[in-house]
């Protein structure tokens, strides 16, 4: 199997191409024990009646100038662009911000563990779609978040959504989003995965689920607070949105 950098960015592309179209082609997440889940990638081209509830309303919260941090081909901060609202989008993946600039995205290629120095300040920082999850473990999420603090403006918040991963034991091992339970019933947070894109694939990597009730030791010592966690437990795998506020 081959090794790239940007399967998901060639999966947007063929989307685009094909004038989001479903049945394209697939995303495969693999776990490291062996379970794997595919997703059609025309998920990413779907607008707000098939978002998941939290994401709409972290979309709603949205003020001021917006950072749509892991922003893909633009699923979140196209809509938002469309309704006036000033945003930029950022991803690690350049054929995800190449689709994201040709549905009217601002988008910069960039990581949120580093993020460009012109970029400027933001009022609102997104992370959507359970891209809380990046900020990853306590010493990482630390430097994430001390970094998004330098681009923050007086009072910025930070929205971002995530599954109760630890606390689901119990809940459908084919749960939305291929998370695999089996890790919910050890207490689990992190999940060691890859993406698959035809025969590409990516490195390895850890992404977080961090349950509502760890978030203040996630932000601690860090110039956020937890102001407010909205859950949601309506869908098949419980989801929330963790409002956080900028201290000071």
């Amino acid at each position: 199997m081959t090794t790239t950098d940007d399967p998901f960015g060639d999966a947007y592309r063929c989307v685009h191409e094909s004038g989001a179209r479903p049945g394209v082609t697939h995303l495969v997440y693999e776990m490291d024990d062996g379970y794997i889940y595919a997703e059609d990638a025309v998920n990413y081209f779907h607008g707000p009646d098939t978002w998941l509830p939290v994401d709409r309303m972290a979309c709603e919260y949205a003020t001021g100038r917006i950072l749509d941090i892991g922003c893909g081909p633009g699923r979140h901060s196209s809509v938002l662009a469309r309704a006036g609202k000033d945003v930029v989008g950022i991803d690690t993946s350049r054929g995800g911000v190449e689709v994201a600039r040709l549905r009217g995205v601002e988008a910069h290629v960039a990581s949120v563990a580093e993020l460009p120095d012109d970029l400027g300040t933001f009022d609102t920082f997104l992370m959507l779609g359970a891209n809380l999850g990046l900020l990853g473990d306590q010493e990482h999420s630390r430097g994430v978040l001390e970094g998004l603090a330098r681009h923050a403006r007086p009072g910025a918040r930070l929205l971002g959504t995530n599954m109760a991963f630890a606390e689901a034991a119990g809940a459908d091992p084919l749960a939305p989003q291929g998370v695999h339970t089996a890790r919910a019933h050890s207490g689990e947070e992190f999940v060691r995965m890859r993406v698959r894109h035809r025969t590409a694939a990516t490195e390895w990597f850890d992404f977080l689920f961090c349950p509502p009730g760890r978030l203040d030791e996630v932000t601690h010592g860090t110039p956020w607070t937890v102001h407010a966690v909205h859950q949601d437990d309506s869908t098949a795998w419980p989801t929330y949105l963790a409002d956080l506020r900028l201290e000071g």
